[in-house]
């Protein structure tokens, strides 16, 4: 019998013609006795099938964050290959991008996506664009958030998010929730900038700022 199992009695019982070994156990966890089969002592926990149900509803909930389909460890799986072995568009957007050594294992980073916010409707964003996958510089944010947090991309030629020049004036907007709100059209690309600033200042907005 498992180091786990008490024993307090044992009886034989006629079961569907046959006669049973039957044994009497102490569940370790509330002390309630129960019976079951002796040849089932070989292989039990121990405890009472409410005691049982429990734990291994503690037992099912970490192993399927463990499990190599949910949305968890995906999310780890993407975020190490994408800084390892990026592949197609992922070399150029994530040259440089690191990762901590902690999240090399996927344990560590279950640990701290369960502790600071992780549910099924967000994802994982990189507070500063430019660092790299740390406890420090990541967190759980809608699609919103990633998206006003994205970086300069090639076809910007100002060196400012939002600004850029057109037909000899320099344009500045704000994009939130899918839409694009026009700041203006300015002389200087000081005034372009300030304008930006200024907006997402006002309302609290999460973008980098210009």
């Amino acid at each position: 019998m498992g180091s786990n199992v008490i024993l307090l009695r044992q009886s034989l019982a006629e079961i569907s013609g046959s006669r049973r070994s039957i044994g009497v156990f102490r569940c370790p966890e509330c002390l309630a006795e129960f019976e079951t089969r002796m040849e089932r002592a070989k292989v039990m926990t121990g405890l009472c099938n409410p005691c049982a149900n429990k734990r291994g509803g503690k037992t099912r909930s970490t192993h399927g964050f463990n499990n190599a389909n949910s949305r968890l460890h995906v999310t780890w799986a993407n975020m190490k290959r994408r800084c390892l072995k990026p592949r197609g568009t992922e070399v150029q957007k994530y040259e440089g991008v690191t990762l901590c050594d902690e999240w090399m294992s996927f344990e560590p980073f279950m640990e701290w996506s369960l502790a600071n916010g992780y549910t099924d409707k967000l994802t994982l964003d990189r507070i500063e664009s430019s660092k790299g996958y740390e406890p420090g510089n990541c967190r759980y944010a809608d699609y919103n958030v990633q998206a006003a947090n994205r970086r300069i991309t090639d076809k910007n030629k100002s060196g400012h998010v939002g600004v850029w020049w057109d037909r000899g004036k320099w344009c500045s907007k704000v994009q939130w929730k899918k839409k694009q709100v026009h700041l203006g059209r300015f002389e200087k690309i000081e005034d372009a900038i300030k304008a930006r600033n200024d907006y997402l200042a006002t309302h609290d907005l999460p973008h980098l700022r210009a």
